[in-house]
């Protein structure tokens, strides 16, 4: 048997524009049936050993995260080729958020395969009569995510258990929130060693090296603000240890007399949110070898100039390149609720819409592949070209039509990513929902109370909904770290 090959970023990014052109001139002789495939339902979330055994000669391609054998790294999909009947057994990562898993089977040899649009799920493109002139066949196979048996589904039960999960993030908001347990009034911090924002620090410090990361707090003494101090986490990679790939939030909040609102103590959404799902997503790529080092910064001063990711910037090695960047700032109060859920991509291309177009893709393609979001991807691509930014940031619900999520090149970038990507020509993107169109951002009502309120819908409690939109955005974080840790995207600009 051939030894796996590698998916492929380019491919899968090219995927609409090869539909129609196949390359082998082949029919779909093999059948569903000659393939089998355990364990009989796949455990959502989690990383598994899978086996194949086919009982005649195909090529199995699997559209998910699977670790090589041979370098112990994550590959972006691969596809397994049998000459003859025989059985082979592999590690997947299950979709975390998905009923099915599926394959696609060609004939033996096979190296090129047709793929959906990246904002169409599996199902709909096999329903299509594009699929139905294509010279290969699937099979379905179902996942199964376990509920945490110790919550109520309406306290966010079915995503609570997996690798990485939402609900854990959740608990590490309520942390962050609660009033008396000594994180709120992170402001700035505007004098050194500030008590409220130190408290802050060392958790985040100790979080970090806990789950494997070299956790290093970085001071600035001599910044253009009062003081600016960040925590970051470096996990070394192993093949381009000088090429990291950052994941980021701001750990301050909006300190009293900032605009609109007037500032908050809490800042539930913004961003107690953001650092829990980073501190989420980096537990679970600390659990894995990376080919480029991980670095996981929670940046001061945010809200008041950008003064920590500034400083980090103008204190990098000499010899280190940042290949990608990745934000969360005031997320989560979106889908699955009333609100869309905004992911900005930049730096903007000649001042033209949407032509990040390989980053833009990608990351369709890994929210469409573990979350049945299909739909709500066209409807956020449809309302931001149709109404524009602005229109996905108010609190519009009527209809329900910001039941959406929008991935597009932004012209606009309002976090510590827009100096990532402007000083340094990473391309960077943002995780987040709803802030200027709310009552609450940067208002004393920005508070975890609040950010249940606005997530009942008329099918789930707020915190069930919070939870899923909070595991949904975790994951995908975490996915697309892994995809652009085997292939960077580069400025298209």
């Amino acid at each position: 048997m051939r030894s796996a090959i590698a998916f492929g970023v380019t491919l899968m990014l090219m995927a609409t524009a090869m539909a129609g052109c196949f390359g082998d001139d082949e029919s779909p002789e093999v059948k569903a049936g000659d393939l089998i495939i355990g364990p009989a339902v796949l455990e959502g979330a989690e990383l598994q050993s899978v086996q194949f055994t086919a009982m005649s000669s195909m090529s199995v391609h699997v559209p998910y995260l699977v670790i090589d054998a041979e370098s112990g790294y994550f590959v972006n999909g691969t596809t397994l080729d049998f000459s003859r009947p025989g059985t082979v057994t592999i590690e997947i990562l299950a979709p975390s958020n998905s009923g099915s898993t599926w394959f696609l089977l060609g004939q033996s040899g096979r190296t090129n395969w047709p793929l959906r649009a990246t904002n169409q799920s599996w199902s709909e493109w096999f329903d299509s009569a594009e699929f139905a002139e294509s010279p290969h066949t699937y099979i379905e196979h179902p996942v199964l995510r376990q509920n945490d048996s110790t919550v109520t589904m309406e306290m966010g039960s079915a995503h609570g258990e997996g690798m990485i999960d939402g609900l854990n993030v959740y608990e590490w908001l309520e942390l962050f929130a609660d009033e008396d347990a000594g994180y709120v009034d992170r402001w700035g911090p505007f004098t050194l060693y500030d008590p409220m924002y130190e408290r802050a620090v060392a958790f985040m410090e100790n979080e970090l090296e806990a789950i494997g990361y070299d956790a290093q707090v970085h001071r600035y003494r001599l910044s253009t603000s009062p003081y600016a101090v960040n925590v970051c986490g470096y996990l070394e990679g192993s093949m381009y240890p000088d090429e990291w790939l950052v994941l980021g939030a701001h750990l301050d909040v909006a300190e009293p007399g900032t605009p609109p609102g007037g500032g908050t103590r809490v800042g539930a959404h913004d961003n107690g949110a953001g650092v829990a799902l980073m501190l989420e997503a980096a537990r679970g790529l600390a659990q894995f070898d990376h080919r480029r080092t991980i670095v996981v910064c929670f940046w001061s001063n945010e809200e008041n100039g950008y003064d920590g990711v500034d400083s980090w910037i103008d204190n990098l090695p000499s010899d280190v390149t940042i290949s990608n960047y990745l934000n969360a700032d005031a997320v989560g109060t979106n889908w699955p609720g009333y609100y869309t859920l905004v992911v900005d991509i930049i730096p903007e291309t000649d001042n033209q819409i949407n032509e990040q177009w390989p980053m833009v893709r990608l990351t369709e393609w890994i929210g469409s592949n573990n979350n049945d979001i299909a739909e709500a991807l066209r409807l956020g691509r449809e309302i931001y070209h149709n109404e524009g930014y602005a229109s996905m940031k108010d609190d519009d619900t009527s209809d329900q039509k910001r039941l959406s999520i929008s991935v597009h090149e932004s012209q606009r970038g309002r976090s510590d990513y827009e100096r990532i990507a402007d000083q340094l020509g990473v391309v960077s993107m943002d995780f987040g929902s709803l802030t200027g169109g709310s009552d609450c951002y940067h208002a004393p009502c920005d508070t975890l109370e609040t950010m249940v309120e606005m997530m009942v819908t008329d099918n789930g409690s707020g915190v069930q909904n919070l939870v899923e939109s909070f595991d949904l955005i975790t994951w995908w974080i975490f996915n697309l770290a892994m995809y652009l840790d085997e292939t960077p995207i580069y400025d298209e600009s």
